[in-house]
């Protein structure tokens, strides 16, 4: 647990100071998950994890947002429908990503991107998970 904190602590200081390099432009395309930088210990999280081990995500330039996995368990398929016409917005000051529309106050999913040399790890907003991602 201590470790799981520390890790979290070094992301969150690295996502405070290296995430304001990345622009909009930068998001544009397809980010596929490489890799579980952290995995929960929670049981609950297990089909979360699973799903977002094969997901990709893709961030269109006319700020249209869609989400895929290879591994549809039932919280994954719920994500993909809530998310069916949402739409995408980069705060570039603290390195979120805010998925949804203005009804919602693009709330439905939190990413912080946090970039380590040449990893970019996606942060699912809280919580203690985080994925590495790669853009193709």
């Amino acid at each position: 647990m201590k470790r799981q904190v520390l890790v979290f602590l070094i992301l969150l200081f690295a996502n405070h100071t290296l995430s304001q390099e990345f622009t909009q432009k930068d998001l544009v395309g397809k980010w596929k998950v490489v890799s579980i930088v952290n995995k929960p210990e929670n049981p609950n999280l297990k089909d979360i994890i699973k799903s977002f081990s094969s997901a990709t995500f893709l961030f269109e330039e006319n700020l249209n947002f869609r989400t895929t996995t290879l591994d549809k368990t039932e919280w994954f398929t719920m994500l993909i429908n809530v998310t069916k016409d949402a739409k995408w917005k980069l705060n570039t000051k603290n390195g979120t990503i805010s998925v949804g529309n203005d009804s919602n106050n693009y709330s439905i999913l939190k990413l912080n991107i946090i970039k380590l040399g040449n990893q970019t790890i996606f942060h699912l907003a809280e919580t203690d998970f985080n994925f590495e991602v790669k853009k193709q």
